[in-house]
C-alpha cells in the first residue's frame, strides 16, 4: 500500500531530476509484455541506471540490488519501499534467486543487471548466468535493455550525479526466444550468450570476452548442471 501511494510521487520527482541533468527518453517500450512475469536485463553504467529503468518502464517492477545498499541508513528503508530486494554479489545467492523466481511466477516484472556491477569504461562486461537460469526455470520473457549516457550524468564511482547536458536513453529490445533451451544441459550458458550478443548489438559494442567478475565455482556449476533450468 505504501508503495502504491508513494511511487507516483517518486516517479515524478525522478523525471524532474533527469530533466534537470539533461533529459531522458525511451524507445522500444512496447517490447515489454503488458502482463505476466517478465525479466528485464539492462547493461550497467552507473548508479543512475535503476532510476532510469524505473521511470521508463511501462510497468512497475522489482529490482535486485546489492545488499550493501540496504545497510545505509534511510536509503535501505527507501529501497525496500520501492520494491528493491538484496543480493550478495560475488556469490550464488540462492535466497535472492528464489525471491526472483517467486516474483516472476507471480506475474511481476523483475529487473536484474546481469553484469553484476558497472565499470569506469562504460563498456559491456561478461554477464553472470544467474538471471537467465531463473528465466529458464520460470519460462518468462527476457527483455534486454540498452542504457546510454547514464555514466555521463553519474560517473562510475562518483558520490553524486551532475548536469551533463546529454539525454539519457533507455531502449528496450525484443524479448529473447529461449523456448528451444528449456530442460537442456548448459541452457543457462547458451541463454546468457544470446543475451550478451543482443545487448552488444543494441549498444553497438564488441561482444565481451572472458568470465564475469568474481564468478564463483558454485554459480558456474549451477548454470551448467543438467536439468538445472527445469521448472520446479
Amino acid at each position: 500500500m505504501l508503495y502504491l501511494l508513494t511511487w507516483p510521487v517518486m516517479k515524478a520527482l525522478l523525471r524532474v531530476a533527469f530533466v534537470l541533468t539533461g533529459g531522458i527518453r525511451r524507445g522500444g517500450w512496447v517490447n515489454v509484455p503488458s502482463s505476466g512475469g517478465v525479466l528485464i536485463c539492462p547493461n550497467h553504467l552507473s548508479d543512475a541506471d535503476p532510476a532510469a529503468v524505473a521511470v521508463t518502464l511501462p510497468r512497475t517492477a522489482y529490482f535486485m540490488a546489492k545488499e550493501e545498499l540496504f545497510a545505509v541508513p534511510f536509503l535501505g528503508r527507501l529501497l525496500k519501499i520501492f520494491r528493491a530486494f538484496p543480493v550478495r554479489r560475488d556469490s550464488a545467492d540462492r535466497a535472492a534467486l528464489r525471491r526472483t523466481e517467486e516474483l516472476l511466477r507471480a506475474g511481476e516484472v523483475v529487473v536484474i543487471f546481469p553484469e553484476g556491477g558497472g565499470n569506469a569504461e562504460g563498456t559491456l562486461q561478461p554477464l553472470h548466468p544467474g538471471a537467465l537460469l531463473v528465466a529458464l526455470r520460470t519460462r518468462v520473457p527476457v527483455v534486454p535493455a540498452a542504457l546510454f549516457h547514464t555514466n555521463r550524468v553519474w560517473e562510475y564511482g562518483a558520490p553524486r550525479p551532475r548536469r551533463a547536458g546529454v539525454t539519457i536513453e533507455v531502449i528496450y529490445g525484443e524479448p529473447l526466444d529461449l523456448s528451444d533451451l528449456y530442460g537442456k544441459k548448459g541452457a543457462a550458458e547458451e541463454a546468457t550468450k544470446r543475451l550478451t550478443h543482443q545487448l552488444a548489438r543494441m549498444l553497438g559494442q564488441p561482444v565481451p570476452d572472458g568470465k564475469p567478475k568474481n564468478r564463483t565455482e558454485e554459480e558456474e556449476a549451477a548454470s551448467a548442471a543438467p536439468g538445472s533450468n527445469r521448472p520446479a
